[in-house]
């Protein structure tokens, strides 16, 4: 049962919370969906089925959202405005399918260019330099040894490749965050990504009216992969062992320092919530205008590297015939 694409997700998240928004009940608004499914979104037929033997909704969409929208529009369904969350669940699923088609667009040409350069790197480095090199000794050169510097370079970048991937998976999903928010483009993103799930999702609780203790009892329940839940459980032990969750927040990276602020100004529940939403939309419009910005330096970036490669192919090649007509004049 595969997952639906990014745009096929948040064409149903938007439609469902619109319907649910105009007052359709849950199974009319699936069923209008069958109806006008424009999309071909496949399961929603079978989602419609289990809500008839009582199954949740959330479990039925389970196979099909991205974990992160998952566990969001699962707190949602308990302690939030659920067609709320739909909308604002689209929105960002919007935003990161537009992003990945156009970060694809832009990375088509200068990947393409980079692959063409790699094969002329391989061509000059095992078939016309060794022949250039035979030409200038006049005698026989072992050409299987040019391949060994190759050999030696793929294999080991295979190995640390497998290597890392081994050690990525054995990572939870809270140490993951931290390790990619420490990157210098990406990390930015990341941090301002979670900033706005953190706060959007801690806003939904507090406007339950819930103590922390309940709070993360409730983030427990998703999950364990998920990172809201692994956030809580740190939390609980920190709270068993007598410490104050205020030094807790401060030693998180991804959470945003203004979250302290926020829960330590004495606010009224009312006022929290708001702020902690409010707050979460600036952080969504911050990071849309970051992923901007970092996608109008990646083709830049890229076509340097391929200007650079190409002047190291002229270097590679010029040189030895070069130093081969140095050797003519001065012999």
């Amino acid at each position: 049962m595969a997952k639906w694409s990014l745009t096929q997700q948040a064409f149903f998240c938007h439609l469902l919370g619109e319907q649910l928004q105009s007052g359709f009940s849950l199974q009319a608004a699936l069923q209008f969906m069958q109806l006008t499914n424009e999309r071909s979104l496949p399961g929603l037929e079978q989602i419609e089925q289990s809500l008839l033997t009582g199954t949740s909704l959330m479990v039925g969409l389970k196979p099909y959202l991205r974990p992160n929208i998952y566990f969001q529009l699962t707190l949602a369904t308990t302690y939030g405005n659920f067609s709320e969350a739909l909308i604002q669940a689209a929105a960002v699923l919007t935003m990161v399918a537009s992003q990945r088609q156009r970060l694809r667009q832009l990375l088509a040409y200068p990947v393409t260019l980079l692959v063409l350069m790699a094969g002329l790197f391989l061509t000059l480095q095992l078939g016309i330099l060794p022949q250039l090199r035979l030409g200038m000794t006049g005698g026989i050169t072992r050409s299987s040894a040019n391949w060994y510097p190759w050999v030696g370079a793929i294999g080991g970048s295979g190995v640390a490749l497998l290597l890392f991937l081994q050690y990525w998976r054995s990572l939870s999903s809270l140490r993951r965050v931290e390790w990619l928010i420490r990157w210098p483009v990406i990390g930015s993103l990341v941090k301002s990504y979670y900033a706005y799930y953190l706060t959007a999702n801690v806003g939904q609780l507090v406007a339950s009216g819930l103590s922390i203790k309940q709070m993360v009892h409730s983030l427990q329940q998703l999950p364990s992969q998920a990172v809201l839940c692994q956030l809580a459980t740190q939390l609980e032990d920190e709270l068993n062992r007598g410490q104050s969750p205020t030094a807790w927040i401060k030693r998180q990276n991804c959470l945003p320092r203004q979250l302290l602020v926020f829960l330590t100004k004495g606010s009224s529940t009312s006022q929290l919530e708001r702020e902690l939403m409010t707050f979460s939309r600036l952080e969504y419009q911050r990071l849309t205008r970051q992923s901007e910005r970092a996608l109008a330096v990646v083709q830049p970036v890229l076509l340097s590297v391929v200007a650079l490669l190409i002047v190291m192919a002229y270097l590679r090649l010029l040189l030895p015939m070069y130093q081969n007509l140095q050797e003519g004049y001065h012999g």
